[in-house]
């Protein structure tokens, strides 16, 4: 069923206008546009998530529905691509006003050309996109809402995280940035993320979420305005002093024509998806399903020294599997510092971690023992440094070992070595 967007605009601005003339106590959103955009849909389905009450179902006569945050109004999921003539979407500046009017929005929400043309980008090119965050969105959006709320930040924040990775922990850019807010890695260290051959906190949802807002906070603090706190966490502080340096000039708008061009499209491509994240109901488009087990998770602690693969064996689960579920991991290890670890698992066996801590912690102890005694059997390597006048003869005699075990530790096909030659040795 095709959608009349011009009739849903014009009755969406007309309900906003009538609201904004008699001040009424509480605002409400215009009638449910979405019904409009119903169609029948095979490949619909639903979620399930702690934070919303969704029964499984197909999208028929007699299709379930999805109740998001408790909402009263009923949303269906469905693939089905909501279409938009000459691909824009039917918002002006008076719409746009009327409906973040509504909301508490703490960053500046900005109407000009350059927003419209990135709504008219997430709304249509990239609408595919934009329905799988509104559901994946339910899996992020409560860890960084209460992160936020401790940081004392506008809750907007968190579309951030959509322009970055597309809430993605895993997302690495051509520049070497990584995790769902793309920290590059010195600047990932200067906020005590830490990034090594085992772990790599910037992949981890709630420490690169606490690293931002603290990167975030700071910019604000710098110059009071949230869209300059955008550019900079985009494009770094040198260039934004840059900009206002060359322009005289300390807001966003003003400084906009000397930022780096990526930087430019930044805070419209926030200010545009903020929008329609909150609004895309209003355009009759629908979430789609989307389902990922390795964000529903429950935190166990871990006291020190407890074993990856043994946690993995007593919970039935593999290695692998586990591990992404922790993504923070490079490896199937757990990195302890000196106070325990927390580790994420399947909130359908978190309850078998509790059950069997003890028989975890007398297995885990039982392999660290063993893989001692491998490590205390295996051979040192020694270095000989070659003098003049060795032979390997000579050096096989010294090292108390053969001329053949010499030549296969070092891939020596004849018999010629030379001064400063270093050769390895192997003492059991």
């Amino acid at each position: 069923m095709l959608v009349n967007h011009k009739k849903i605009a014009t009755v969406s601005l007309l309900i906003c206008k009538i609201m904004n003339k008699y001040v009424i106590g509480f605002l409400i959103v215009a009638f449910p546009l979405i019904t409009l955009a119903r169609v029948n849909d095979s490949l619909s389905t639903t979620i399930f998530d702690d934070s919303t009450s969704i029964v499984a179902g197909t999208m028929d006569n007699t299709a379930d529905v999805v109740m998001l945050d408790n909402s009263e109004n009923e949303i269906y999921l469905t693939y089905e691509i909501t279409p938009f003539e000459f691909n824009e979407i039917p918002v002006d500046e008076d719409l746009f006003r009327c409906h973040v009017n509504t909301r508490d929005f703490q960053v500046s929400m900005d109407f000009n050309d350059l927003v419209k043309t990135q709504i008219d980008y997430f709304g249509t090119r990239w609408q595919s996109n934009l329905k799988e965050m509104l559901t994946k969105s339910q899996y992020f959006f409560p860890l960084y809402e209460e992160i936020l709320s401790e940081y004392k930040m506008p809750l907007e924040i968190k579309y951030l995280s959509i322009i970055e990775s597309g809430l993605n922990p895993y997302a690495r850019s051509k520049s070497g940035a990584v995790g769902a807010w793309q920290f590059m890695p010195a600047t990932g260290k200067i906020f005590d993320l830490e990034i090594n051959s085992k772990i790599d906190e910037r992949r981890s949802l709630e420490k690169s979420t606490r690293a931002a807002c603290i990167y975030l906070n700071q910019m604000y603090t710098q110059y009071g305005d949230w869209l300059v706190a955008l550019a900079s966490y985009n494009c770094g502080p040198g260039n934004v002093r840059k900009a206002m340096k060359l322009s005289g000039k300390s807001d966003f708008w003003g400084i906009y024509n000397y930022l780096p061009r990526e930087t430019q499209n930044y805070v419209p491509k926030f200010i545009a998806m903020t929008y329609m994240m909150n609004f895309y109901n209003e355009f009759g488009i629908v979430p789609s399903p989307y389902e990922n087990p390795i964000f529903k998770y429950q935190k166990v602690y871990c006291k020190e020294g407890l074993d990856f693969e043994v946690i993995a064996n007593i919970v039935g689960m593999e290695e692998a599997v586990l591990l992404q579920y922790n993504p923070e991991l490079k490896v199937p290890q757990i990195p302890y510092n000196g106070d325990g670890y927390e580790l994420n698992l399947p909130c359908d066996v978190s309850c078998l971690f509790y059950e069997n801590e003890d028989k975890i912690v007398a297995l885990s102890v039982l392999k660290a023992e063993k893989i001692k005694i491998v490590e205390a059997n295996k051979p040192k390597v020694v270095y000989y440094t070659v003098r003049k006048g060795d032979s390997l003869i000579v050096i096989a005699r010294k090292m108390h070992c053969s001329v053949s075990q010499l030549k296969q530790w070092n891939g020596i096909r004849g018999s010629l070595i030379h001064p400063n030659q270093k050769l390895k040795i192997y003492r059991h």
